[in-house]
Protein backbone atom coordinates (compact mmCIF):
# COMPACT_ATOMS: atom_id res chain seq x y z
CA UNK A 1 0.00 0.00 0.00
CA UNK A 2 1.43 3.63 -0.67
CA UNK A 3 1.18 5.99 1.79
CA UNK A 4 1.03 9.56 0.74
CA UNK A 5 1.72 12.13 3.33
CA UNK A 6 0.64 16.22 3.22
CA UNK A 7 3.38 17.92 4.95
CA UNK A 8 4.43 21.68 4.54
CA UNK A 9 7.98 21.63 6.30
CA UNK A 10 11.72 19.93 5.89
CA UNK A 11 11.51 18.48 9.67
CA UNK A 12 8.20 16.71 9.24
CA UNK A 13 9.57 15.24 5.34
CA UNK A 14 12.66 13.92 7.14
CA UNK A 15 10.62 12.45 9.80
CA UNK A 16 8.53 10.99 7.20
CA UNK A 17 11.41 9.43 5.34
CA UNK A 18 12.59 8.11 8.95
CA UNK A 19 9.08 6.36 8.71
CA UNK A 20 9.00 4.87 5.18
CA UNK A 21 6.59 7.51 3.83
CA UNK A 22 6.04 6.54 0.15
CA UNK A 23 4.82 9.65 -1.26
CA UNK A 24 5.04 12.87 -0.02
CA UNK A 25 2.25 15.66 -0.88
CA UNK A 26 4.06 19.49 -0.28
CA UNK A 27 2.04 22.42 0.85
CA UNK A 28 1.66 25.48 2.42
CA UNK A 29 -0.71 26.16 5.23
CA UNK A 30 -2.25 22.72 5.94
CA UNK A 31 -4.57 24.23 7.78
CA UNK A 32 -6.42 26.03 5.17
CA UNK A 33 -6.30 22.88 3.13
CA UNK A 34 -3.24 23.41 1.72
CA UNK A 35 -1.73 26.23 -0.20
CA UNK A 36 1.23 26.57 -3.40
CA UNK A 37 4.72 25.80 -0.77
CA UNK A 38 7.30 28.91 -0.90
CA UNK A 39 9.89 27.71 -3.80
CA UNK A 40 12.63 27.72 -1.53
CA UNK A 41 11.14 24.83 0.62
CA UNK A 42 9.63 22.94 -2.78
CA UNK A 43 13.79 23.22 -3.42
CA UNK A 44 15.03 21.61 0.25
CA UNK A 45 12.49 19.27 0.39
CA UNK A 46 13.02 17.99 -3.49
CA UNK A 47 16.78 17.36 -3.12
CA UNK A 48 16.00 15.39 0.24
CA UNK A 49 12.96 13.27 -1.84
CA UNK A 50 15.22 12.58 -4.60
CA UNK A 51 18.01 11.98 -2.02
CA UNK A 52 15.42 9.03 -0.83
CA UNK A 53 14.30 7.86 -3.40
CA UNK A 54 10.88 9.49 -2.52
CA UNK A 55 7.84 10.44 -5.05
CA UNK A 56 7.36 14.47 -4.62
CA UNK A 57 4.03 16.07 -5.14
CA UNK A 58 3.70 19.71 -5.14
CA UNK A 59 0.48 21.80 -4.28
CA UNK A 60 -0.60 24.40 -6.98
CA UNK A 61 -2.92 26.47 -5.29
CA UNK A 62 -2.70 30.17 -4.80
CA UNK A 63 -5.42 30.79 -2.19
CA UNK A 64 -7.68 29.14 0.38
CA UNK A 65 -11.40 29.32 -0.38
CA UNK A 66 -13.16 27.51 -3.62
CA UNK A 67 -11.36 26.65 -6.39
CA UNK A 68 -12.99 29.34 -9.01
CA UNK A 69 -9.95 31.55 -9.47
CA UNK A 70 -9.70 35.01 -11.27
CA UNK A 71 -7.28 35.52 -14.10
CA UNK A 72 -4.58 37.19 -11.50
CA UNK A 73 -4.67 34.03 -9.91
CA UNK A 74 -4.75 31.74 -12.88
CA UNK A 75 -1.69 33.57 -13.98
CA UNK A 76 0.06 32.57 -10.47
CA UNK A 77 -0.42 29.02 -11.00
CA UNK A 78 0.43 28.98 -14.51
CA UNK A 79 3.72 30.71 -13.20
CA UNK A 80 4.34 28.00 -10.50
CA UNK A 81 3.98 25.56 -12.73
CA UNK A 82 6.61 26.68 -14.99
CA UNK A 83 8.87 27.37 -11.66
CA UNK A 84 7.77 23.81 -10.37
CA UNK A 85 9.11 22.35 -13.83
CA UNK A 86 12.42 24.34 -13.44
CA UNK A 87 13.18 22.43 -10.43
CA UNK A 88 12.48 19.17 -11.93
CA UNK A 89 9.37 18.18 -9.93
CA UNK A 90 7.50 15.28 -11.39
CA UNK A 91 4.04 15.64 -10.39
CA UNK A 92 1.85 18.86 -9.90
CA UNK A 93 -1.73 18.45 -8.46
CA UNK A 94 -4.32 20.98 -8.38
CA UNK A 95 -7.99 21.78 -9.47
CA UNK A 96 -10.07 24.28 -11.30
CA UNK A 97 -13.56 25.05 -11.09
CA UNK A 98 -16.42 26.78 -12.63
CA UNK A 99 -18.77 28.90 -10.85
CA UNK A 100 -21.59 26.15 -12.12
CA UNK A 101 -18.98 23.32 -9.36
CA UNK A 102 -17.92 21.91 -13.02
CA UNK A 103 -14.81 21.31 -13.96
CA UNK A 104 -13.37 24.11 -15.74
CA UNK A 105 -11.99 22.63 -18.72
CA UNK A 106 -10.83 25.15 -20.94
CA UNK A 107 -8.22 26.63 -17.75
CA UNK A 108 -7.87 23.06 -16.86
CA UNK A 109 -6.49 21.78 -20.63
CA UNK A 110 -4.16 25.21 -20.05
CA UNK A 111 -2.54 24.25 -16.68
CA UNK A 112 -2.37 20.03 -17.63
CA UNK A 113 -0.20 21.17 -21.26
CA UNK A 114 1.83 23.73 -19.64
CA UNK A 115 2.60 21.07 -17.03
CA UNK A 116 4.06 18.34 -19.54
CA UNK A 117 5.76 16.72 -19.09
CA UNK A 118 5.02 16.43 -15.35
CA UNK A 119 2.29 14.11 -14.06
CA UNK A 120 -0.75 15.85 -12.98
CA UNK A 121 -3.42 15.00 -9.99
CA UNK A 122 -6.65 16.77 -9.70
CA UNK A 123 -6.99 17.47 -5.88
CA UNK A 124 -10.17 17.44 -3.27
CA UNK A 125 -11.65 19.85 -6.12
CA UNK A 126 -13.12 17.11 -7.52
CA UNK A 127 -15.30 17.24 -4.11
CA UNK A 128 -16.83 20.36 -4.86
CA UNK A 129 -17.95 19.24 -7.95
CA UNK A 130 -21.86 18.74 -8.38
CA UNK A 131 -23.10 15.12 -8.22
CA UNK A 132 -23.60 15.21 -12.06
CA UNK A 133 -20.40 16.55 -12.92
CA UNK A 134 -18.37 14.12 -11.17
CA UNK A 135 -18.70 11.09 -14.04
CA UNK A 136 -18.20 13.31 -17.00
CA UNK A 137 -14.93 14.67 -14.71
CA UNK A 138 -13.87 11.61 -14.44
CA UNK A 139 -13.95 10.91 -18.08
CA UNK A 140 -12.42 14.02 -18.95
CA UNK A 141 -9.42 13.83 -16.60
CA UNK A 142 -8.84 10.17 -18.40
CA UNK A 143 -8.54 11.74 -21.73
CA UNK A 144 -6.41 14.37 -20.52
CA UNK A 145 -4.15 11.79 -19.17
CA UNK A 146 -4.37 12.99 -15.75
CA UNK A 147 -2.62 10.79 -13.46
CA UNK A 148 -5.05 10.59 -10.03
CA UNK A 149 -7.52 11.95 -8.01
CA UNK A 150 -7.46 12.78 -4.43
CA UNK A 151 -10.76 12.50 -3.06
CA UNK A 152 -12.66 12.49 0.65
CA UNK A 153 -16.03 11.58 -1.17
CA UNK A 154 -17.81 14.42 0.42
CA UNK A 155 -17.35 17.66 3.08
CA UNK A 156 -14.37 17.26 5.05
CA UNK A 157 -16.51 17.62 7.80
CA UNK A 158 -17.88 14.10 7.45
CA UNK A 159 -16.02 11.00 8.85
CA UNK A 160 -14.08 8.71 6.42
CA UNK A 161 -15.97 5.75 7.30
CA UNK A 162 -19.56 7.92 6.05
CA UNK A 163 -18.18 8.76 2.64
CA UNK A 164 -16.58 5.31 1.79
CA UNK A 165 -20.06 4.37 -0.18
CA UNK A 166 -19.41 7.25 -2.21
CA UNK A 167 -15.61 6.95 -2.94
CA UNK A 168 -16.31 3.28 -3.57
CA UNK A 169 -18.50 4.06 -6.26
CA UNK A 170 -15.90 6.32 -7.85
CA UNK A 171 -13.35 3.79 -7.85
CA UNK A 172 -16.30 1.84 -9.75
CA UNK A 173 -16.78 4.26 -12.24
CA UNK A 174 -12.85 5.15 -12.26
CA UNK A 175 -12.63 1.26 -13.51
CA UNK A 176 -8.82 1.33 -13.30
CA UNK A 177 -8.77 4.27 -15.95
CA UNK A 178 -7.58 6.79 -13.52
CA UNK A 179 -6.17 6.73 -9.95
CA UNK A 180 -8.27 6.94 -6.92
CA UNK A 181 -6.43 8.22 -3.92
CA UNK A 182 -8.99 8.35 -0.78
CA UNK A 183 -7.80 10.91 1.97
CA UNK A 184 -9.35 13.73 4.35
CA UNK A 185 -9.48 11.76 8.12
CA UNK A 186 -6.87 8.68 7.25
CA UNK A 187 -4.34 7.87 10.23
CA UNK A 188 -1.77 5.66 10.16
CA UNK A 189 -4.44 3.76 13.05
CA UNK A 190 -7.18 3.38 9.94
CA UNK A 191 -5.06 3.26 6.75
CA UNK A 192 -5.09 -0.68 6.69
CA UNK A 193 -8.99 -0.66 7.29
CA UNK A 194 -9.81 1.96 4.84
CA UNK A 195 -7.69 0.24 2.32
CA UNK A 196 -9.07 -2.92 2.55
CA UNK A 197 -12.72 -1.61 3.08
CA UNK A 198 -12.00 0.35 -0.96
CA UNK A 199 -9.94 -2.40 -2.60
CA UNK A 200 -7.21 0.64 -2.76
CA UNK A 201 -3.85 0.12 -3.09
CA UNK A 202 -2.85 3.94 -1.85
CA UNK A 203 -4.27 6.44 1.19
CA UNK A 204 -3.54 10.06 2.02
CA UNK A 205 -2.99 11.87 4.80
CA UNK A 206 -0.96 14.33 7.25
CA UNK A 207 -0.70 11.48 9.56
CA UNK A 208 -0.63 8.62 7.47
CA UNK A 209 2.64 7.50 8.88
CA UNK A 210 3.77 7.64 13.18
CA UNK A 211 5.56 10.28 13.22
CA UNK A 212 7.10 9.99 16.80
Amino acid sequence: MIREIALQDLTTAKRAIVAHVDRIELNSRLDLGGLTPDLKLVKQVYTLANQEQVELVVMVRPRAGDFVYNNAEFEEMKATILALKTVGISTVTFGILTKQNHLDEQRMTQLIQLAKPMQVVMHMAFDDLSDDAQLPAIDWLVQQGVQRILMHGGQLSEPITETLPKLKQTIIDANGRIEILPGGGITYENAEHIAQALACLQVHGSKIVRLD
